[in-house]
C-alpha cells in the first residue's frame, strides 16, 4: 500500500545519527520545531546521514519560511478541500513508479474566476502535498517523480510568473528535503518553449538535470522514464490507473493533526 507507514527499522547508527541531531536542534534557541523521527529523518536522509548537512539543512528550510510565510500552507486541512475538489489538479499515484519513488501529477487547471486567489492556494497546496509525502518513508529514501502536465496553462497563468516569482519557486526547491525528485514537463502547441524561456532560467544547474520536458502528443519516453504499470491512463499507462483526487486529499486528512502542528514550525530570529 502506497501509505502503509509500518515501523522503520534503523541500524545502529542511523539510530546514533536521530539522537545526534535531535540534540542539535533541542539545543538551538531558534529552532521552535519538533524533534519526532519523521521529522529528523527526512533531513537526514536528504543529507545523506550527514548530522551536521541534515541541521544546517532545517535552519535553511525555517529561514525560507520567515522570509516567504505565504509560500507554506497555513490553514487547517479542512480549508483546502474546495480547491482540491473546484479543480482537480493534483494528484497521487497509487503505485510507486519503476525505480521506487512516488509518482505525483500536477496539472495546470485555469480555476482564477472560480478562486480569486488561486495561485496562493496552488502555493499552499503544494506545500501540504509535499511536506505529507515527506512523512512516508519511502519518499524520504526514495524521493518522488513529478509529472507537470502544463496542458492547461493559460495567459492568466503566464501573467503570474513574473521573474520575482520564479526567483522564490527556485529558492523553495532548494530546501525542499526530497533525497531525490525527478520532474517530468508535459506541453504541447504554443507552450512547447514556455518552460526554457520561463523557468529554466531561474533553475539551479542541479536541479535543471533533473527536468525533463515531454511533447504531449508522444509519450512514450515518459512511459520508459516512469513504469508502464505506475503511469496513469491518460498518459499511456493502464486503463485501470485513473486520476483520483480522494487518494491525496484523504491522505492529508488523516494526517491533518501532524501536518497543521507542523504549519507551527518556525525559526525565530534572535
Amino acid at each position: 500500500m502506497l501509505f502503509q507507514r509500518s515501523r522503520v527499522e534503523y541500524t545502529a547508527e542511523q539510530i546514533f545519527k536521530i539522537k545526534q541531531l535531535k540534540q542539535l536542534v533541542e539545543k538551538s534557541e531558534e529552532l521552535q520545531v519538533g524533534t519526532d523521527d519523521v521529522f529528523l529523518t527526512k533531513f537526514l536522509h536528504y543529507t545523506h546521514w550527514d548530522t551536521i548537512k541534515a541541521y544546517q539543512a532545517i535552519h535553511a528550510y525555517y529561514d525560507f519560511k520567515h522570509k516567504h510565510p505565504s509560500w507554506v500552507a497555513r490553514h487547517p486541512i479542512e480549508y483546502y478541500r474546495k480547491i482540491f475538489y473546484g479543480t482537480h489538479c493534483r494528484f497521487v499515484m497509487p503505485h510507486a513508479d519503476k525505480n521506487g519513488r512516488v509518482l505525483v501529477i500536477f496539472k495546470t487547471v485555469d480555476a482564477f474566476q472560480q478562486f480569486p486567489d488561486y495561485l496562493q492556494g496552488l502555493i499552499e497546496m503544494d506545500d501540504l502535498i509535499f511536506e505529507s509525502l515527506l512523512m512516508l518513508p519511502r519518499v524520504q529514501e526514495n524521493g518522488i517523480t513529478v509529472i507537470c502536465d502544463l496542458q492547461g496553462t493559460t495567459r492568466n497563468f503566464l501573467r503570474q510568473f513574473s521573474p520575482a516569482f520564479m526567483k522564490v519557486v527556485n529558492e523553495k526547491n532548494a530546501v525542499l528535503p526530497f533525497s531525490q525528485r525527478i520532474v517530468h514537463i508535459v506541453q504541447r502547441g504554443f507552450l512547447m518553449h514556455v518552460t526554457s524561456t520561463l523557468f529554466m532560467p531561474f533553475m539551479n544547474k542541479e536541479f535543471k538535470e533533473r527536468i525533463f520536458t515531454h511533447d504531449g502528443k508522444n509519450l512514450s519516453k515518459l512511459r520508459d522514464m516512469v513504469g508502464y504499470d505506475s503511469l496513469p491512463a491518460e498518459y499511456g499507462g493502464p486503463a485501470c490507473n485513473v486520476l483520483d483526487t480522494n487518494l491525496m486529499f484523504n491522505h492529508l486528512s488523516q494526517n491533518a493533526n501532524y501536518l497543521e502542528e507542523l504549519q507551527h514550525y518556525e525559526k525565530k530570529k534572535l
